[in-house]
């Protein structure tokens, strides 16, 4: 073999490797991020699926008369924790729906829209009676679709105060849904204390 056709032998093969890596790079390319999208649709069709499980734990438009009472409850109360804003703390609560009137599905903010929360000082007395005071503000439903907005809460200073109860009222007030300390205690495990 001559010396001149060695180096055409060499840029043969040269091309030819180049030209296998330049076809094969955009296929690669094209399977792995396949591969990483079919991964990424099954953790989100996961998380859809907990999203639907959440909101139809939360559809208590279905239940009889005594479910409701007991399931409201735990439903407002299952998820409720304190937060601190620069506007003061808040209270945030569990969000569910029912029934109205006519028996169609309704936001619990639609049928009571108003809500009352009520606290009373923990290891304090004045004049024999224990300090109580009422929160009240609206419900509204946070974006997420399965808690409340955070009411805020304001309480007297020099108090630690322990939240006994919640109401929640129709616009005239004739019909409300209302849940009392003990109860709190028993979905919570404990009492929820307000430290000013």
């Amino acid at each position: 073999m001559s010396e001149e056709q060695k180096p055409v032998r060499k840029n043969r093969k040269r091309s030819a490797i180049t030209f296998l890596i330049l076809v094969a790079f955009p296929i690669a390319i094209t399977y792995l991020n396949n591969r990483m999208s079919s991964t990424r649709k099954i953790a989100s069709t996961e998380q859809e699926a907990q999203m639907d499980t959440a909101m139809a734990s939360s559809d208590l438009s279905g239940s009889n008369p005594t479910t409701f009472q007991k399931a409201f409850k735990y439903q407002l109360l299952k998820d409720a924790k304190v937060t601190d804003f620069s506007d003061g703390k808040r209270l945030h609560l569990g969000h569910f729906f029912m029934a109205d009137q006519d028996g169609a599905k309704v936001s619990v903010c639609q049928r009571y829209p108003y809500i009352e929360l009520n606290f009373s000082a923990d290891g304090v007395a004045v004049s024999g009676d224990i300090p109580h005071t009422v929160v009240q503000g609206h419900c509204s439903v946070a974006p997420d679709g399965l808690h409340l907005d955070g009411v805020r809460v304001e309480l007297p200073a020099g108090y630690d105060w322990v939240w006994t109860g919640i109401k929640l009222y129709s616009r005239d007030k004739s019909d409300f849904l209302e849940v009392n300390g003990y109860e709190i205690i028993s979905v919570l495990g404990s009492p929820l204390s307000f430290t000013e």
